[in-house]
């Protein structure tokens, strides 16, 4: 007898990230079938991003013989228009506002759900990573840009925008007036994300009275991209032993004020600066004390890598939470 192809239920999980996007198609029981990632595109209209989704998660389906999929997850930069499930003001991203839910759910012709990528990833972590068995929980990522995900007695954060988490906006330093790409002055992430780590270099570089040493060179040139810095750091060079530390004490300062808002029991941390710098992300743990007021929680890098928003995302269009139905309707 010939045997009949089973049909396969599949969820797409999607991480809009500022520098990468990634494409994976999960079985129901949330392990990876098929995964890609290609740049994030940064020229176009509303719809480049949707478009390129749709054109990756086709071929992913194409992969399995009976593939049926049954939603889709996203997370996305911010911010976010929750309701539409739209990004409107992206500071990382010069195409600054893309339409995700509207284009997705026609494209594919099943439900859509777009949340924060930060808000994916902590909801990953809540049913299947650092946060099980938790009610307070905090996923924060260290990366082209900075964010979080929220959990507070069990309940996902959002706010009325579904921007209730963007921590990377807290103001660390009023004096030295450093605009962010949002704007803003100040924001922990116009200091310590990898978008802004070569800006902040070149700031300290031209009132630099030390060594003249390469990093120091890079930085003048506005060249010390994040794995230079942490390189030349490894080896010992001076001018880039003082702006990791002054890293150091930014994260450390910005991860406390998470702490000392939420009050979690967890703090899982995420992102490439993170997840390719542990030795740094040790430093920064150490020092985080110092500026909290609550009780420490746990403080640990990520389990789940670098498919944390994937993971997360599968979850939200297989178990969206319900603070998120009430936001976008599928109907």
């Amino acid at each position: 007898m010939l045997e009949v192809a089973k049909v396969v239920e599949t969820v797409l999980a999607v991480d809009v990230g500022a520098t990468n996007l990634r494409v994976a198609l999960f079985d129901l029981g949330g392990n990876i079938l098929h995964k890609e990632v290609v740049r994030t595109p940064t020229a176009g209209d509303d719809y480049t991003i949707a478009r390129e989704i749709y054109r990756i998660g086709n071929k992913l389906l194409g992969r399995i013989s009976k593939a049926r999929l049954m939603s889709i997850g996203v997370g996305t930069i911010g911010p976010l228009d929750i309701r539409k499930g739209e990004v409107i003001n992206a500071p990382n991203n010069p195409l600054r506002r893309f339409k995700l839910k509207e284009p997705l759910t026609r494209m594919f012709n099943v439900s859509t759900y777009v949340v924060n990528d930060c808000v994916a990833a902590v909801w990953g972590e809540y049913l299947v990573g650092i946060g099980r068995g938790y009610s307070n929980i905090v996923y924060i990522t260290l990366s082209t840009g900075i964010g979080a995900g929220v959990i507070v007695d069990n309940h996902l954060l959002l706010g009325k925008n579904g921007n209730a988490h963007e921590v990377g906006h807290i103001v660390i330093d009023f004096k030295r007036r450093i605009r962010c790409g949002c704007g803003g002055l100040g924001h922990w992430e116009s200091i310590a994300s990898g978008s802004a780590i070569p800006r902040y270099a070149l700031l300290r570089a031209r009132k630099w009275r030390g060594e003249n040493t390469d990093a120091f060179k890079k930085a003048l040139a506005g060249l010390l991209r994040p794995e230079d810095l942490f390189s030349f750091w490894r080896n010992g060079d001076t001018f880039a032993r003082s702006i990791v530390r002054d890293l150091i004490e930014v994260n450390a300062a910005g991860i406390a004020s998470v702490i000392n808002v939420y009050d979690p029991e967890v703090v899982s941390v995420g992102g490439s600066i993170a997840l390719k710098n542990p030795d740094f992300m040790k430093l920064i743990f150490k020092n985080v004390r110092r500026y909290v007021t609550n009780r420490m929680p746990k403080l640990t890098l990520t389990p789940l890598g670098d498919d944390a928003v994937l993971i997360g995302a599968a979850y939200i269009a297989m178990r969206p939470p319900k603070e998120l139905l009430k936001l976008q309707c599928n109907s």
